[in-house]
């Protein structure tokens, strides 16, 4: 293609002096052999411009092309490098990052973290989730484990430096959210599905659409007094290295799914998890993008 450009400039040029000389010595030919030559070479000229600029055209979309191709392999490198993490930032940095998984979430979203305190307070959130078609699943501390246990809701109240009682805000939030979820799933559209679990954890999150190439998620890390401190990191999901690299992203489903005892996404009524078990907790063939309570 480049040999081609260059002959048709080398024939452009060649034109262009014929033209000239036809047009300063016009006794050099017959005239009725000058107009025809002088029209094939203006014509000849106009087409080898097109075609060249044409040609330009597609060789610099291939570039770009190859450009972006480029960019896309050099940022799968880093993800596998990385893990999928994406960034890492303390406090507020990244504020609306939660947020921002909830909105580009196309069939599901998975929100997680101790009392789903914020996330009963917000239904209007919700339920735009679920107006268009996206499942929602809470996971959730257990709030009748967490009255039997009145010292570890002692300890948060401590750890996350509250003035009122923890115990009482977490009853509240789980009966919003099974109020919430009765209304929301007799409509037929998107599910609302509460998951909880029997034990303590200190992160929470968001992950969109878990399961598939798109999935990306928020995780936060709470470290001493949550009014002070956290510690956000952004995943993505990438291909490949599950067996000796596999996604953080990955890794913390998994833990969600001990927790609650299975899969997440999970079918609508899984069995609970028996011993050993374990190693097919995040079995992703054939489950539906809902979950159950």
């Amino acid at each position: 293609m480049q040999n081609w450009a260059r002959g048709s400039l080398l024939v452009v040029a060649l034109g262009a002096m014929s033209n000239l000389a036809l047009t300063f010595i016009p006794d050099v030919m017959p005239h009725r052999v000058t107009i025809p030559i002088v029209w094939c070479t203006a014509v000849a000229t106009v087409v080898i411009a097109v075609v060249y600029l044409f040609e330009q055209t597609i060789a610099a979309r291939q570039r770009v092309e190859r450009d972006a191709e480029l960019e896309r392999a050099r940022l799968l490198n880093e993800l596998r490098a990385y893990r999928g993490i994406e960034w890492v930032g303390a406090d507020r940095e990244h504020r609306n990052a939660s947020l921002d998984i909830w909105k580009s979430a196309r069939h599901q979203v998975v929100v997680f973290g101790f009392g789903m305190t914020s996330v009963a307070r917000d239904p209007n959130l919700i339920w735009a989730m679920v107006n268009r078609g996206v499942d929602v699943d809470v996971i959730k501390v257990d709030p009748e484990w967490l009255v039997d246990h009145p010292a570890i809701a002692a300890t948060i109240d401590g750890y996350y430096d509250r003035d009122e009682a923890f115990i009482g805000q977490v009853l509240q939030a789980h009966d919003r959210l099974e109020g919430l979820a009765r209304q929301i799933n007799a409509v037929g559209r998107g599910q609302l599905s509460i998951h909880t679990y029997r034990t303590t954890v200190q992160y929470s999150g968001s992950i969109r659409d878990p399961g598939t190439p798109e999935a990306s998620g928020y995780v936060e890390f709470h470290l001493y007094r949550k009014s002070i401190e956290r510690l956000g990191i952004g995943l993505k999901q990438y291909d490949g290295d599950y067996d000796l690299n596999p996604p953080i992203l990955h890794h913390v489903l998994h833990s969600l799914a001990l927790a609650v005892g299975h899969p997440v996404p999970a079918e609508r009524r899984p069995p609970a998890l028996g011993r050993g078990d374990e190693a097919v907790v995040l079995g992703d063939e054939g489950l539906h993008p809902g979950a159950a309570s």
